[in-house]
């Protein structure tokens, strides 16, 4: 840092020394006690002396700035099966002469042959080595220095544009994958030691909600609006139909299941009631919630774990979620840690005691992800979710190896619940209550976990869980780690600094002393200034609807209907999967199906904005998801023996006026938020189509519609 000085009583106008990349410059000034001495001389001094200063000034601001941060979150490469991940840091010095690099990593399928940086590309493409981190010496800190120097085709410039748009990646090779196991790109990252407290927002208007506002706020707060919610809301405000939504019974997954009759139930009627209840449940923001849960949270049909084949693992799963959505996280921590799905899918169901002789350990899979995805994340966090840096600069871990290893050993001896018998090996399959431990198979012992708690010899299993439990339960990260992810979910991609602390705050303490009320949490997200407020314009505001999301929107802005009542939407004719690369419970591996931490390289990642729901955004699901929202809007949905079709009564009604079916779907689908420029090109394509007869309304309806969905003013919900 520099301070511009006023000249008089210091003795320096600026130094220049090297550290850290920071770079200022010294002047010599003239003893401070002559120029007292001869104050008839300081005038013209002074003036010559401050226009030096100010040149000198000007170097030294663009030359002091802090060292930048970029961080990569580490994840199997594409078409690779690794349980494997990790983190990495890259400090850009302030010169942009050189950078320094960390990185950890765990769970590799076998030992690493080679660490490199990689660029410039974009995700998805490869990139040539920059920095050979196997051939740098390591600096006392653990860390590396990259000193750049062209490489290749590239100069030194060339590769400081690619880290700061986000276009270079950390990839770790092992003997198992020796072109990479794991890798993850740079992207821009923040943080502080001490930030202040945000300043409080303005507050909110008075009043019932206009239409444009009832609109936007029912996209946040269920799977889509319609006409009659919009009215609804209008009428009665936001906080009560929060409280309405809040007191509503919970549509039960499994019961749905159940009622099907289909013994043993399969994956078709666990899909059935999910998107069911997405489309027709009335409450609304319990099964919207559940559903960002599930992609925090998540277990998935897909994986060697095979669950939806398991008779009603995934519904009873659904379930908790559901049931917890407004309950308290400590006790949604554990519902999940004891739900047998998702033991199985991470390994805590059968996970045995350490047997030295047979050289076998816990294994730690639900350990690391506990921490990692589920509660505090892998860096310590301010309340307002930024990073907390050390003395250097660098993010702080949250936990270390031992804490996995100490936790593995608190998660063993579970197993399926059982009546009257405690068969380890083979036991019968329960997946519809908590598991039940077997204490012969638990690890005993003290245990050290998390900030160096250690669990004591003697405790019992459940004792063991509690302990666990309540440790990470009362990490200052749980509040900003899953709030800032909940926003994301709800509102946007990119939550302010302020909106977060204040929602994190409303977690650490719902006003009555209670820490982790998600009714609370939800209702503090939803009403804060930043979801509420006139923010559409900010940089960063709102996020992507997700395809499936963007589907459930769809089908009941318009009403949808099948012939049972039943949304049957999975089928092997158009599965979601594959057409909108995206299915509930059907992610591909336990990071969800996106990143909340993903930027797109370019302008997005330069300017350090996230964009999670992009990381699904490729050309192929663009054309996919636009096919598939085709024939929901021309044809229908399902099976024919159970049709799922649009009720377009009300658009039709409006067909022989452009204008007028333009602002309502204005108003039902956008929230008022069309910019003139598309309102005109869709008043034009609807005009050009003849409505002389039924098929010529109708034709304006659907291609209004399709139109609309298409576009990337829908598809961006602020």
């Amino acid at each position: 840092m520099i301070a511009l000085p006023g000249l008089w009583g210091q003795k320096n106008v600026a130094a220049k020394t090297q550290a850290q990349g920071r770079t200022t410059v010294r002047l010599l000034s003239l003893p401070t006690q002559r120029l007292t001495r001869n104050y008839r001389f300081i005038q013209p001094i002074r003036a010559a002396v401050a226009t030096v200063s100010f040149v000198l000034a000007s170097l030294a601001i663009a030359q002091t700035a802090d060292p930048t941060l970029y961080l990569a979150h580490l994840r199997a490469q594409d078409g690779i099966t690794s349980s494997g991940s990790g983190t990495a840091a890259l400090q850009l010095s302030a010169d942009e002469a050189s950078a320094v690099i960390s990185f950890s990593y765990s769970n590799l399928t076998s030992g690493v042959t080679g660490t490199h940086v990689h660029g410039p590309a974009d995700p998805g493409q490869s990139g040539g080595i920059l920095f050979d981190i196997d051939t740098a010496i390591v600096q006392p800190d653990g860390t590396y220095l990259w000193t750049f120097a062209p490489t290749g085709d590239n100069s030194v410039a060339d590769i400081v544009n690619a880290i700061k748009a986000g276009r270079t990646y950390l990839n770790i090779h092992t003997a198992t994958f020796p072109s990479g196991e794991i890798s993850g790109w740079f992207n821009l990252s923040t943080g502080a030691q001490n930030p202040p407290a945000p300043t409080p927002p303005p507050a909110l208007a008075s009043g019932t909600p206009a239409p444009q506002d009832a609109v936007r706020f029912l996209s946040q707060v269920t799977f889509g609006p319609t006409s009659d919610l919009i009215a609804k809301v209008e009428n009665e405000g936001f906080d009560a139909f929060l409280s309405e939504q809040f007191a509503a019974p919970p549509s039960s997954h499994i019961a749905f299941v159940d009622a099907t009759g289909v013994n043993p139930p399969t994956l078709q009627q666990t899909t059935d009631a999910w998107w069911t209840y997405a489309i027709s449940a009335p409450d609304q923001l319990r099964q919207r919630v559940a559903f960002a849960l599930s992609e925090l949270l998540v277990v998935s049909k897909n994986g060697d774990q095979k669950l939806g084949s398991k008779a009603g693992a995934l519904p009873t799963y659904m379930d908790v979620l559901v049931n917890d959505a407004f309950g308290n996280f400590r006790q949604l921590l554990q519902d999940i840690t004891l739900n047998p799905a998702m033991g199985r899918y991470l390994d805590m169901l059968g996970n045995d005691k350490a047997n030295p002789k047979k050289r076998l350990n816990p294994n730690e899979n639900f350990a690391r992800e506990l921490l990692q995805l589920f509660s505090i994340g892998v860096y310590q966090l301010n309340l307002d979710g930024s990073l907390k840096l050390d003395s250097s600069g660098l993010p702080v871990p949250t936990y270390n190896q031992d804490a996995i290893l100490g936790l593995a050993a608190v998660f063993t001896g579970w197993t399926f619940a059982q009546s009257n018998t405690s068969i380890w090996l083979n036991p019968p399959q329960n997946w519809r209550v908590p598991m039940m431990n077997i204490a012969s198979h638990h690890s005993t012992g003290a245990k050290q976990i998390l900030d160096g708690v250690v669990i004591p010899d003697g405790q019992s299993p459940e004792q063991d869980l509690q302990t666990a439990l309540d440790t990470i339960f009362n990490h200052p990260n749980v509040g900003p780690f899953i709030c800032r992810q909940l926003i994301q979910r709800l509102v946007t991609s990119n939550p302010s600094p302020g909106h977060i602390y204040r929602v994190a705050s409303v977690f650490n303490d719902n006003g009555q002393g209670v820490r982790g009320d998600l009714r609370a949490v939800v209702q503090a997200i939803l009403m804060d200034y930043d979801a509420r407020g006139p923010a559409l314009a900010t940089q960063g505001a709102g996020h992507q609807r997700e395809p499936v999301i963007r589907l459930t929107n769809l089908l009941r802005a318009f009403s949808a209907s099948s012939l049972n009542g039943t949304f049957s939407i999975r089928n092997p004719v158009a599965p979601t999967d594959t057409s909108l690369a995206q299915e509930p419970m059907g992610s591909p591996t336990v990071f969800n199906f996106f990143s909340p931490d993903y930027q797109a390289p370019g302008p997005v990642a330069q300017a350090g904005l996230y964009s999670p729901e992009f990381q699904l955004t490729t050309e192929v699901v663009v054309a996919t998801v636009a096919n598939y929202l085709n024939k929901s809007i021309y044809t229908f949905l399902g099976p024919n023996t159970n049709k799922i079709a649009l009720n377009l009564s009300v658009e039709l009604s409006l067909a022989n006026n452009p204008t007028d079916l333009v602002d309502h779907l204005n108003y039902l689908l956008m929230a008022g938020n069309m910019s003139p420029a598309m309102r005109t090109t869709l008043i034009n394509a609807v005009t050009s189509i003849p409505a002389t007869n039924l098929a010529g309304r109708t034709e304006r309806v659907r291609t209004a519609i399709y139109l609309v969905v298409n576009s990337p003013e829908f598809v961006i919900d602020k």
